[in-house]
């Protein structure tokens, strides 16, 4: 099973020479060539969306945008279509997760997760996570991190099912969020990193700016569970004569369920 892990990068005005629509063809390559089972974007708006819908037409595309406005965030979990979504949700990280919109008033903005049961192929199900946590301070980044655990722990107790966490953290490696949640400080459910399979990675950035840069921040994640092996990871750097689909680079895994 192949994961990805994607922060398209918002169709921000001031992107010049690198607006939405000087670089969907690339995104749309990247998710048709690397053929992956389950892709998790980060800052994709509705606007961005239909056009994904539009010409990537193998997969199955769940989540919800952050606010009623529409020029918002989104964070959609792709599925191959040949896997069956049995469920899904958007929640808020938030006092108030059912609450569209709601926010701690440390955070820049209201700040969610989307989730997926998925039933792949082979009737193996997991349970597929997708956030975004804030940009400004660690204080919401580890109140949303908290906060997805918590809905994790709860789900648990329903149905037991392999984890697979992913998505912009805004937090490197060496941070005490990362750190800490590596610890296993955030929950009796201990999640792994796919890029402890070659700690190499941490070295390399994963935000190249549009620029193809390898010392950028390392800020994008793909946890899975004791669940789940992890086979190989890397960090895509594709581009068409240097420039780039977006200010981050997809992180790809491989991985498989364990035999129990």
């Amino acid at each position: 099973m192949r994961i990805m892990t994607f922060n398209l990068r918002c169709d921000f005005p001031l992107d010049f020479g690198n607006r939405w629509s000087s670089r969907k063809e690339m995104i749309y390559n990247i998710m048709k060539n690397y053929n992956c089972d389950i892709i998790g974007i980060q800052e994709c708006t509705n606007n961005m969306l239909k056009d994904i819908q539009d010409n990537v037409d193998n997969y199955n595309i769940v989540g919800s945008p952050r606010s009623k406005r529409f020029f918002v965030e989104r964070n959609d979990i792709l599925v191959l279509k040949k896997h069956f979504i049995k469920e899904n949700r958007t929640f808020w990280l938030s006092d108030n997760p059912n609450e569209v919109g709601s926010m701690k008033w440390y955070s820049l903005f209201p700040r969610i997760c989307t989730t997926a049961i998925v039933k792949l192929e082979n009737n193996q199900t997991i349970r597929v996570f997708n956030s975004h946590l804030d940009c400004l301070l660690p204080q919401a980044r580890e109140y949303g991190l908290r906060k997805i655990m918590q809905t994790i722990t709860e789900d648990e107790k329903k149905e037991q099912l392999p984890i697979i966490l992913m998505g912009d953290f805004n937090a490197t490696p060496n941070s005490k969020l990362i750190k800490d949640f590596s610890q296993g400080k955030f929950s009796n459910k201990r999640l792994v990193a796919v890029q402890d399979i070659n700690k190499e990675l941490y070295n390399h950035g994963t935000m190249g700016n549009f620029k193809g840069k390898e010392n950028g921040v390392h800020i994008d994640y793909i946890f899975v569970s004791e669940e789940i092996e992890i086979i190989n990871a890397e960090i895509v750097k594709y581009n068409v004569d240097g420039k780039y689909p977006s200010d981050h680079y997809p992180l790809i895994a491989d991985v498989k369920i364990k035999s129990f």
